[in-house]
């Protein structure tokens, strides 16, 4: 299977080469003539500095991740926030530290403007590469499972679907191209992939597979199709759960060591979250006075880690009593909302108590959302292993809020579960600090 990470540090060993790149031209049209090395040694430690956050923000902007190109016009309106924002952060690098005796706000607009410009041709690029069709890795899927309809009405990078052999006929929509239909056309397409990945259908009939085994080339790599739906979804299939799953993914040594580094850190930050909220209250509580009557926090027990349940507190930003409502789900809210609430909520204020729930243990900062205790019994009776969200702390932010919108049924709540479990299996410091980037990108 195809590694995305030592992908997107190929991307961005090139984006390096393109910071210093957009620089030395930066500083050949200022100074109209080839720009002499002692003046780019002068620039490059002070400018490299600065193409880290410039390499943070286009991380936060989902540049590092295939395909590069969705629609035309939220990538060009990326461009110009990239660009707006790195000058800007330039500008205020240069002009905060005096020492450097070093203001280039010309060759800063210029390094800018360079990159914007060569990041398009250079994204542009790599779309195509990984696109070429002899690139890709071929895939043939054997079987049938509900989940396969997702994965062929998806644009797979780096990947081409070359055959699907749905021995029962389940599959209603699926191309004629692509259609296998007995053993003797699976094993011709066999010839051409590189990948054969079998569902839960055909490892229930094992004659059928002893027969395939013995029709395919022996270069070709099996996988199940819980890892390629995995790879490219980015949550995991409820079929795929038992308890060998559990075993494999959730006691881990290492995890449980890396938890308590990333406990300490979070109680850290916690204390200085406790400390701005408490300069902000005084305000915050006067407005929420003045816009309706009722209380200035709101409470409401959730359920954390080992199913212990907890009052999560936050700003109230609707109206009192509106928080009681019977129906659970948010879409029912909205018409409860005050004014100062919406504000709240927009810029994510309402959430700041929440920093007493971190430092108490209750929260962590990244976790699967902390549901709702009529919800979550609710849940724990209609979504199969809906317990294994209890193994992990519940956090501000998380993989499901990212990906998935707020649920509003139980359909939609399985659906979002699927990537609280691709969170627990692959929690660590690398996907956290990837889920605070892309929360700091929601919130600003």
């Amino acid at each position: 299977m195809r590694n995305y990470k030592f992908i997107a540090i190929f991307v961005l060993i090139g984006d390096f080469f393109f910071f210093y790149l957009s620089l030395y031209f930066a500083l050949f049209l200022r100074n109209s003539f080839t720009p002499s090395p002692r003046n780019f040694e002068a620039l490059q430690e002070p400018f490299l500095y600065l193409f880290i956050v410039w390499a943070f923000m286009l991380f936060i902007m989902d540049l590092y991740e295939a395909p590069f190109f969705r629609k035309s016009f939220h990538y060009l309106r990326g461009l110009v926030v990239f660009f707006t924002i790195a000058v800007g952060i330039g500008t205020a690098y240069f002009y905060l530290q005096p020492q450097l005796e070093l203001t280039p706000r010309a060759i800063l607009f210029l390094t800018a403007a360079n990159f914007t410009v060569t990041l398009s041709v250079w994204r542009y690029f790599l779309s195509f590469l990984f696109n070429i069709r002899n690139l890709k890795k071929k895939i043939i899927i054997i079987g049938f499972c509900r989940e396969l309809e997702e994965i062929l009405n998806r644009n797979l990078s780096g990947y081409e679907i070359i055959g699907v052999y749905d021995i029962k006929g389940t599959l209603k929509k699926i191309g004629e191209d692509i259609k296998i239909n007995d053993i003797t056309e699976l094993k011709e397409k066999a010839q051409n992939a590189d990948i054969a990945v079998l569902t839960p259908q055909i490892k229930e009939d094992r004659e059928t597979i002893k027969e395939i085994f013995s029709s395919l080339p022996f270069r070709v790599y099996y996988i199940e199709f819980s890892t390629l739906y995995e790879e490219i979804t980015k949550k995991i299939p409820l079929y795929s759960i038992d308890e060998l799953w559990f075993l494999e993914n959730i006691s881990s040594p290492r995890k449980k060591i890396s938890e308590l580094i990333k406990r300490a850190i979070e109680i850290i930050f916690a204390f200085f979250g406790i400390i701005f909220t408490a300069l902000i209250f005084p305000v915050i509580a006067l407005l929420i006075k003045i816009d309706s009557p009722g209380t200035v926090l709101y409470k409401q027990e959730r359920v954390g880690m080992g199913k212990k349940s907890f009052s999560l507190y936050k700003f109230r930003t609707m109206r009192s009593g509106g928080e009681k409502e019977e129906n659970p789900w948010r879409e029912k809210e909205k018409g409860e909302v005050t004014r100062v609430g919406g504000v709240l909520r927009k810029i994510h204020l309402d959430e700041f108590p929440q920093f007493y729930n971190v430092l108490k243990g209750d929260l962590s900062f990244i976790g699967p959302r902390p549901e709702w205790t009529k919800l979550a019994r609710e849940f724990e009776k209609e979504i199969p292993f809906y317990n294994l969200r209890y193994l992990v702390r519940p956090g501000l932010s998380g993989w499901a809020q990212l990906h998935y919108p707020a649920s509003t049924s139980i359909e939609e709540a399985k659906e979002k579960f699927k990537y609280d479990l691709y969170y627990i299996k692959n929690r660590s410091f690398f996907l956290d600090l990837v889920i605070v980037l892309k929360t700091l990108r929601t919130v600003f």
